[in-house]
């Protein structure tokens, strides 16, 4: 009866091993990396809200004006965006292939990527202003 009890404890120990060797060989996720690729576009569209462009204008209020195509620093608030949005994310390192920055349906970037995405966004006015951020 002990043998018996003894060749189970060593059965159980070598599916126990067997198992651990089968999974800890494998690659492990990414997880950590997306997190903070999520963590880089929130906190990059936080960023973009909070830039002073001129005297007390933030690019947040430059935003609330495109929507209502106005006037911020005096020029059209639009483009205004769209040249601050391009230089905040050029000094992040992040090339034009690989970002769309939407207020509302509108693409404020120079072009459209393809691939994975990460996305942020908040709402103005009743608008959404989305940063995206792609990855292949």
């Amino acid at each position: 009866m002990e043998i018996i009890g003894f060749m189970v404890i060593i059965l159980l120990l070598f599916f126990a091993l067997l198992f651990y060797f089968r999974f800890s060989s494998q690659e492990g996720t990414d997880l950590v990396e997306e997190a903070e690729q999520n963590l880089e576009v929130s906190h990059l569209l936080s960023v973009i809200q909070l830039y002073t462009v001129c005297d007390d204008t933030q690019l947040g209020d430059a935003i609330k004006e495109c929507i209502d195509n106005g006037f911020a620093c005096g020029e059209d608030a639009c483009g205004l965006v769209e040249r601050e949005v391009q230089q905040i994310v050029a000094l992040n390192g992040w090339a034009n292939e690989s970002y769309m920055f939407y207020i509302g349906d509108t693409l404020y970037s120079p072009g459209e990527c393809k691939g994975n995405t990460f996305v942020d966004d908040y709402t103005t006015g009743g608008v959404d202003v989305r940063l995206v951020y792609c990855y292949l």
